[in-house]
């Protein structure tokens, strides 16, 4: 996901081109103005950085045989890169804000291309990638989300969500519209079948889960979490489409299949709301509750819950999942959850995936 151009460090000005064509032509600025209809000192202005206007461009299509499109070109880069090379200088001293950021990510994924030793131009990818053209549009970037929990185990950076957010979006902006609208009466119906996925080896999963979510309406992505947002997945809304975004936090089942569940609870139970994060040791508001119980619900249904007390093996749990229909992993993160399980205990059991560029 690349946004930004090689910025040059130079302006050259079009004049160094007329400089040029006078070398290559053998001829002298004094003759030059002569054929162009202009004074010498114009010439010599122009040459030194005056501007080129188009009368004079069209001029010198008729004297040079190139065309006036090509000078006028030459004269509007040259005063972008003036425009930029003095931005960049005016936003060096604000280094501290690019920091804030997750540049490391942000480097990885080909947005930022430069280092800190050239804070302005970091600072110029930075509000390209989140398109805003000024500082504070830049800082409003690291102030939290209105509908994001920041009360959570481990700090939250609100300016990484952000960021991951952005990413979202531009994969968002690169993607063709589905086909098919959104249905919420053929999502719930589809709930089983995406439940049953559950069992697939690998990650053999993601192209029929992608495929079905789309034929009800429902978008879903895979983008890798970026270090500070520690989000489990997201849902959002573009429109009257839900997009559901996982990072594979954690990197198994038990946690995936709870998170993809948990967001489509999220579809269903709170259409149209803003961004909701899921995240670590997050304090639960009722729809956080809501969604959580809808995803526990539906992985292991309530007649089933008591059973969980009961487990004390691998290979009880082995069998536990075989019956309800559902991985061995989702089985072991809902004893983790319970607290019927320590942490340590079951890993064997998960069905563990990551990204490919990983």
């Amino acid at each position: 996901m690349t946004t930004n151009k090689v910025m040059t460090n130079y302006a050259v000005a079009p004049g160094e081109y007329i400089k040029e064509w006078l070398e290559d032509e053998d001829r002298t600025q004094a003759s030059l103005a002569r054929d162009l209809g202009v004074s010498p000192k114009h010439v010599s202005k122009l040459i030194n950085g005056a501007v080129l206007t188009p009368e004079l461009a069209m001029k010198l299509e008729l004297v040079t045989s190139i065309p006036a499109k090509n000078w006028l070109a030459l004269e509007a880069q040259y005063r972008a890169d003036q425009a930029r090379l003095g931005m960049e200088q005016e936003l060096a001293s604000h280094a501290e804000i690019a920091k804030e950021f997750p540049l490391a990510a942000l480097r990885k994924a080909g947005i930022v291309t430069e280092t800190m030793r050239k804070p302005g131009i970091v600072l110029m990818q930075l509000m390209s990638f989140f398109g805003v053209g000024d500082l504070e549009g830049l800082e409003r970037q690291s102030q939290p989300l209105p509908a994001f929990r920041q009360d959570v185990a481990h700090p939250v950076r609100p300016e990484a969500v952000r960021t991951w957010l952005r990413m979202i979006e531009l994969e968002l902006d690169a993607s063709d519209p589905l086909e098919k609208p959104y249905n919420p009466h053929a999502l719930e119906a589809l709930v089983p079948e995406l439940r049953e996925l559950s069992r697939s080896p690998g990650a053999s999963f993601e192209g029929p889960l992608i495929e079905k979510l789309a034929g009800v309406g429902v978008r879903i992505l895979f983008v890798p979490e970026i270090t500070g947002t520690r989000a489990h997945g997201c849902t959002q809304w573009y429109g009257e489409t839900p997009v559901i975004t996982l990072t594979l936090r954690g990197r198994d089942d038990g946690k995936l299949w709870f998170t993809l569940f948990h967001e489509i609870g999220h579809v269903l139970l709170h259409p149209n709301n803003g961004p909701m994060v899921q995240v670590d040791g997050e304090t639960q508001s009722v729809k956080e509750v809501e969604a959580n119980d809808f995803a526990s619900s539906t992985l292991i249904p309530a007649r089933f819950k008591q059973r969980l007390k009961t487990l004390r093996f691998d290979k009880d749990v082995i069998v536990f999942a075989e019956e309800i229909g559902v991985s061995p992993g989702i089985v072991v993160g809902q004893l983790h959850h319970l607290g019927l399980w320590e942490r340590n205990r079951g890993h064997r059991l998960h069905n563990r995936f990551g990204f490919a560029s990983e």
